[in-house]
């Protein structure tokens, strides 16, 4: 499939920059597009009326990950560097940029100015000017990051006072978990009152854990190769829990919707059924995914998905449409194009395709 088929005019007027606390609005009002795909048809609405969408005996799944901080300032001998942290590698090292008048060596090692018990050592070069480095001891970059980080974001361009000073506005109400390198956005429309009333309607929440990386920071989620078959993502980590795998076993046992909140949550869930036959049960589980699920996929867990707005040619539409369909997929678009007001990326306004 063509990658230019997933193509559209998009604005930067259209992609908000901050989130609509900072923006004088209230969490849980976005505008939606509701995509139901077996009728083929498309319902604009507002975020409110998923309530109406979803049924007693769902399973809402969410990703309780939040964004740290990813900037950490290092010494080597007299020079004083930034190291940005853009993403985390399955055998333990990261992938980071490093500001500094003359790149340092392979091997060379840099000790963190806020904790000097943090040491970071080169190994070696990456594309896009980047680096693989590892950090000891590897536990304590996230608190220190949690503690003393700044944000330098070539992404996203976050407002540095008002990421400090309100964090909680560029996180889920339900998140927990530090280690995301960029936003888990489909949870950002959620407010706490909303949750409560999703919960009394009968709907079961569970929770598991993905930290965005490099997928999202290098910018890997746009699609540059002529056929979406020839696009990779990176790996990200991810942890489904006990009771967390017990709470969708029962719910496929029992014939339940499972509601997926997020690109984050679909690839982890459908990553638990690699290689294993519809029916079987999940096992609670760490580890690694690089699924990049384009047209074609089989689904084997998800019913349900609430996703944001996404970017042309990027692997989240791409996923959407393999979920969707891409006819109805794209007609979407042409009709959100056509009406005007959305807005689209973390920030913005989102979709539930049931």
């Amino acid at each position: 499939m063509k990658t230019r088929e997933f193509e559209f005019k998009q604005t930067a007027e259209d992609m908000p920059t901050d989130p609509v606390e900072l923006r004088g609005k209230r969490r849980g009002n976005e505008r939606m597009v509701v995509l139901d795909r077996s009728a083929g048809t498309i319902e604009h609405t507002a975020f409110p009326s998923i309530l109406g969408h979803l049924r007693a005996g769902d399973l809402l799944v969410l990703n309780d990950s939040y964004i740290l901080s990813n900037t950490l300032a290092f010494r080597y001998g007299d020079e004083t560097m930034d190291v940005t942290v853009y993403g985390h590698e399955p055998d333990g090292a990261n992938i980071v940029k490093i500001d500094a008048a003359r790149p340092p060596e392979p091997g060379t090692t840099l000790t963190s100015v806020d904790d000097d018990r943090l040491s970071c050592t080169v190994v070696e070069p990456q594309p896009d000017r980047l680096w693989k480095v590892s950090f000891e001891p590897a536990e304590l970059l996230m608190p220190t990051l949690d503690r003393h980080g700044r944000r330098l974001d070539e992404t996203i361009r976050l407002d540095p006072k008002s990421w400090k000073s309100k964090p909680e506005a560029y996180r889920s109400v339900y998140a927990r978990k530090p280690g995301s390198l960029e936003i888990p956005s489909a949870g950002l429309h959620f407010s706490r009152e909303l949750l409560d009333r999703i919960s009394e309607k009968g709907v079961e929440l569970a929770y598991l854990t993905l930290h965005v990386g490099a997928t999202e920071v290098l910018a890997v989620r746009h699609i540059s190769a002529e056929d979406v078959e020839n696009h990779k993502v990176r790996s990200e980590y991810f942890e489904v829990g006990a009771e967390t795998a017990a709470q969708i076993n029962r719910a496929l046992a029992e014939g339940r919707r499972i509601v997926a909140v997020g690109t984050t949550v679909m690839r982890t869930l459908e990553s638990l059924m690699i290689d294993r036959e519809p029916g079987s049960p999940v096992q609670a589980r760490a580890g690694w995914t690089d699924l990049y699920i384009y047209p074609g996929f089989r689904f084997k867990i998800v019913d349900a998905l609430v996703t944001n707005l996404h970017r042309p040619r990027s692997s989240h539409i791409v996923l959407t449409a393999a979920f969707a369909g891409k006819d109805l997929v794209m007609k979407s678009y042409g009709e959100i194009l056509d009406r005007g007001g959305y807005e689209f990326d973390m920030f913005g306004d989102c979709m539930f395709i049931v």
